[in-house]
């Protein structure tokens, strides 16, 4: 069976009916009220708990211990309920329930609200009318105040039971609003020094610029900066408080983050079916992606326990035709889920953005496969090899020349270098279509360099070429006797990418082409 955009929409904007909501959460920030499920292998949140839930045409239907989705009474495909994480069945030494400190959203991501406040909250005149943040600390599911040493207690635990493999971290507004930024940079420094995770904590405009420089040094991967909307009506009416602050200083910060943490490493989070003018709702979003920022659009979730608890789901066809929108805008500034390395965005579970960011005919159902059918459509459809051509070679320099000059502009026309007259390309290729690759080049002696990695942004994906790539490199490297060593200048955003592939840091960090880069080093098979 398959399922449309317009499906899925329906889904994510109106819910499912179910009688197991037993992991669902109610009440607090992020994905309340909705269970977690994956869907042709991708995460999505969908709603249970709205009142919308009650005329949807949808059902997850339990059988055999294995749930399946429905549509009016027709059963459309097997679908997997992402189950409560085994971290929460943990407490600390002193007795705090682990998921009294952090929960899991979507498939791999721990997430907190590490201040569990809002000096906006307690005001009805300053409030946003969507949040329900004071709930569950009302309730005594959550505490209101998370140290850093219990966060990396409990994503040391979650990265080792649940597979964690980022970390999201936001609070209420603080007053000063730096001062709360600070300390989740301070959480991100002590999760990051233990875990070695990648993280993005989300905060409202800086006050203090210099502070973003300081973030990223603390170990702190992205940042989201939540605008919600781009329409001045609804921003006065649905997020009074956060009003004040205007659309001119949220895009001042957009710039002033992205020139510290790269493109594709800031989002902000954009909320549709708030009331917004359609036409200002795409001119703001691509504005943002223009500069870098990945714009997360989500439909509105009535919290049971918010003002908007009432209010009607979102139109179906309306989040169809701002989606595909989206990923239009998406696709030509280059930006893409997998290019986030934490938080809402690399999460993906709340947006229908994962559908529509890369290339998708228009009128093309979207084919549903279970896990394991994926898996194999990952093995099967992905080539990785030496590229021995011409045509091959000026495939990858073509691609190296679209991201390194057209995406990044780190040179100004051509990357080539002298380097590449004896190199060793390594082409990877999906269904046949040159998707990505990377060099290994004589440096003296027996050291040898791996450079130029390179993937296109509609291949940035679960697939995850870049790890391919770089083991494919290691292997050659490996079958020529007389390298000694393989290192890698590799841009520092991409260290901990590489870490978690075997290499190792050698030495300070050090500037070339304008970026800062770290050299890095993975052990050969007996050298």
């Amino acid at each position: 069976m398959t399922l449309t955009l317009a499906d899925y929409a329906a889904l994510q904007s109106v819910g499912a009916k179910t009688n197991d909501t037993t992991n669902t959460r109610r009440g607090g920030a992020g994905p309340s009220d909705a269970l977690a499920y994956v869907i042709d292998g991708r995460p999505l949140m969908v709603p249970v708990l709205a009142r919308s839930t009650h005329r949807s045409e949808f059902s997850v239907v339990q059988e055999n211990n294995r749930h399946y989705l429905e549509k009016s009474g027709k059963r459309l495909c097997h679908i997997e309920q992402i189950p409560g994480a085994k971290f929460y069945d943990v407490s600390t030494a002193n007795g705090i329930p682990y998921a009294q400190i952090a929960r899991l959203h979507g498939q791999d991501c721990l997430a907190s609200t590490v201040l569990q406040e809002c000096v906006r909250y307690e005001n009805p005149k300053t409030r946003c009318r969507f949040c329900a943040i004071g709930v569950s600390l009302a309730q005594g599911a959550t505490i209101r105040r998370k140290s850093p040493e219990q966060l990396a207690e409990v994503a040391t635990v979650a990265k080792r039971l649940d597979g964690v493999t980022h970390v999201t971290l936001t609070a209420g507004t603080t007053d000063p609003p730096d001062s709360g930024a600070a300390y989740l940079a301070e959480c991100a420094r002590v999760i990051n020094s233990t875990t070695g995770l990648p993280i993005e904590i989300q905060f409202e405009p800086l006050r203090d610029s210099s502070l973003y420089a300081r973030f990223k040094s603390m170990g702190v991967s992205d940042v989201g900066m939540h605008i919600e909307s781009f329409d001045p009506e609804v921003r006065r009416a649905v997020t009074p408080g956060k009003a004040e602050i205007s659309l001119d200083e949220y895009f001042a910060a957009f710039a002033e983050a992205v020139a510290v943490f790269g493109r594709n490493k800031v989002s902000t989070y954009v909320i549709l079916g708030l009331g917004e003018d359609e036409r200002l709702t795409l001119e703001g979003c691509a504005r943002v992606a223009a500069l870098g920022v990945y714009p997360v659009v989500v439909p509105l979730r009535p919290l049971v326990d918010s003002f908007m608890a009432k209010a009607d789901p979102v139109d179906p066809a309306y989040l169809d035709r701002m989606y595909r929108s989206m990923g239009k805008i998406l696709r030509e500034n280059g930006l893409a889920a997998g290019n986030s390395s934490a938080g809402c965005a690399r999460c993906r579970a709340c947006s229908l953005l994962q559908f529509t960011e890369h290339e998708t005919a228009p009128e093309t159902p979207l084919k549903l496969r279970t896990r394991a059918e994926d898996e194999t459509r990952k093995k099967t459809d992905v080539e990785v090899g030496v590229a021995a051509s011409a045509q091959d070679k000026e495939a990858f320099m073509r691609i190296r020349r679209q991201v390194f000059v057209g995406e990044q502009g780190i040179f100004p026309g051509d990357d080539a270098d002298e380097h590449d007259s004896e190199a060793i390309f390594i082409l990877a290729r999906v269904n046949g279509i040159p998707a990505g690759g990377v060099r290994c080049y004589k440096h003296r002696g027996g050291i040898w360099y791996g450079g130029r990695l390179v993937v296109l942004p509609k291949f940035r994906d679960a697939r995850n070429l870049g790890a391919l790539l770089v083991r494919k490199a290691v292997e050659v490297m490996n079958g020529e006797k007389s390298v000694r060593r393989f290192l890698a200048a590799v841009q520092i955003q991409n260290v901990r990418f590489f870490t978690r592939l075997g290499w190792k840091k050698l030495g300070q960090t050090f500037v070339m082409h304008g970026l800062e880069h770290q050299i890095m080093e993975k052990e050969l098979l007996g050298r």
